[in-house]
């Protein structure tokens, strides 16, 4: 399938699907600090459980992860995960391009290009920790809005785990 292309004022962008290739550029980005203190899980996660991960997810029919490319550089993944009532979306940029407004644009063209190739039926959904203002910002700027909060009551005598 030929990529999906925007053009921005410093970057072309274009989307391909994930392949076996990219498998250690994601679990790299994903153990960068500032990724794990904006994910829902904080732990590193170990390359075992990311290979696990990584095949089980390109082998799903209900999910799709795409690579947003510039070039020969890797500027980050958008994944859509599709569980009968509703498709969960995530985006993770690559470290090195953190800062230069690439998240909304990723998300953008993302959007648009799942929209187009699986005309889903069920509505498309981003959970994003409340302190992770980068992605709150960038899924806003691409057009999404917000819909409803949960709030999480936390024991003060335990930690709970979302």
């Amino acid at each position: 399938m030929t990529p999906e292309y925007e053009k921005t004022e410093a970057v072309t962008i274009s989307l391909r699907y994930a392949d076996g290739s990219d498998m250690a550029d994601l679990l790299e980005w994903r153990n960068h600090p500032d990724t794990r203190k904006s994910s829902f899980n904080t732990d590193a996660i170990t390359p075992e459980a990311h290979e696990a991960w990584f095949k089980k997810k390109l082998a799903s029919t209900d999910t799709v992860i795409y690579i947003a490319i510039s070039g020969t550089d890797k500027l980050g993944t958008i994944r859509f995960e599709d569980n009968g009532e509703t498709i969960k979306t995530s985006v993770m940029l690559n470290p090195s391009f953190f800062g230069q407004g690439l998240g909304a644009k990723v998300v953008a063209i993302g959007t648009e290009k799942y929209l187009r190739e699986k005309s889903p039926a069920n509505p498309i959904i981003a959970e994003i920790k409340t302190d992770n203002t980068a992605s709150l910002k960038a899924f806003a700027k691409a057009g999404f809005k917000e819909s409803f909060v949960t709030l999480i009551y936390e024991d003060k005598g335990k930690k709970n785990v979302t």
